[in-house]
């Protein structure tokens, strides 16, 4: 067993929840728990590269979600700073617990594109966000299966090696 990719994988699951059940500051915690597990690793640079550039697009892509009513995080008019860290510790997972989606970027594309929705289901079952109409996470889900492909088939590839990172 890859003990590492396990402990990443746990590390991002326990980000997930600290995020949507207590907001910005457990999120920074949690994710701050899973970059200290990365420091032992050789792809640091390339780890935070990719989350700060996952991190970025989640911005612009849940406040997209918010603008076309897709989303709503309480009212604000922007991505909540707990969603930004999360999307960022989703980054930090690509080269560990998801690095057998940059070999394989359609399968990765598609279980992103799967789980967009239950995801924001699951934050909205536990009061982190409100979906107004189950049916538009259907843009979400074409929106992440794109999005994914393109950071498992093009980003995460190129990222590596700009820092030459054993992933």
């Amino acid at each position: 067993m890859n003990w590492p990719v396990v402990i990443n994988a746990v590390l991002f699951q326990l980000t997930w929840f600290a995020a949507v059940l207590g907001g910005s500051m457990f999120a920074i915690a949690a994710t701050a728990l899973l970059t200290t597990h990365l420091v032992f690793r050789d792809s640091l640079k390339a780890d935070c590269t990719i989350g700060a550039i996952t991190a970025a697009l989640g911005f612009g892509l849940d406040t997209l979600w918010i603008h076309l009513g897709v989303l709503d995080f309480n009212g604000v008019a922007i991505a909540p700073l707990w969603i930004v860290v999360l999307w960022g510790a989703l980054g930090l997972s690509m080269n560990h617990s998801m690095s057998l989606f940059i070999s394989r970027p359609l399968s990765g594309a598609f279980l992103a594109g799967v789980c967009a929705p239950l995801s924001y289901l699951s934050g909205a079952a536990l009061g982190g966000v409100i979906v107004p109409v189950s049916a538009m996470l259907g843009l979400v889900s074409v929106a992440w299966f794109a999005l994914f492909y393109i950071l498992f088939n093009k980003v995460v590839p190129f990222v590596n090696r700009q820092f030459q990172a054993v992933g």
